[in-house]
């Protein structure tokens, strides 16, 4: 299916357990989550409005139990739809906040029009490809095998290179500006 580009948002990448009301730079009515597991905690249990738990586990084989599918990503493109005018910034979340959020704020990138490729040289993150590839191809993204497979290259060499430089990134809130 076929969508018009989303909104550019801002999108930050973290883990559940990172997630905390102090690290919100604006109102809360301005932000939207979505949780790609179904670890939560005290704050993210907290917001109401906004949330999304996208229940999957971090594999990137789609006949393993809990792999990422069509319908997932339905349910956040459909979420992404309905979200107000006023949400500007998409807090995306995983358990560890290096494999399944990285990717999900790749295609949310592209979905928008955006470059994704600060998210693939980024030696911290390692997209899960399932991911990243059912939510393109269903947002009507044309993400072949070999597109996939080169953005998987240059994350391998950008962790390479940091590694030998001995600087294979740290966690830390990054967020992704137009």
């Amino acid at each position: 299916m076929k969508h018009k580009y989303i909104k550019k948002y801002s999108i930050h990448i973290m883990a559940v357990p990172g997630m905390k009301a102090n690290l919100l730079d604006l109102p809360l009515e301005q932000c939207a989550f979505i949780l790609l597991t179904n670890r939560t905690n005290d704050f993210l249990d907290s917001i109401k409005n906004r949330k999304l738990i996208v229940d999957i586990n971090d594999v990137e084989d789609k006949r393993l139990p809990g792999a990422f599918n069509q319908a997932h990503a339905h349910y956040i493109i459909a979420f992404l739809d309905r979200l107000p005018e006023e949400v500007t910034d998409l807090y995306v979340c995983c358990s560890k906040g290096g494999s399944r959020s990285p990717a999900c704020a790749a295609a949310l990138l592209l979905m928008s029009g955006r470059s994704d490729k600060d998210v693939w040289l980024n030696p911290y993150y390692y997209p899960n490809h399932l991911v990243f590839k059912i939510l393109c191809k269903e947002f009507g993204i044309h993400m072949s095998g070999l597109k996939t497979l080169s953005r998987r290259i240059i994350n391998y060499f950008a962790f390479s290179l940091a590694k030998k430089r001995h600087n294979p990134g740290k966690y830390e809130r990054w967020q992704i500006l137009e």
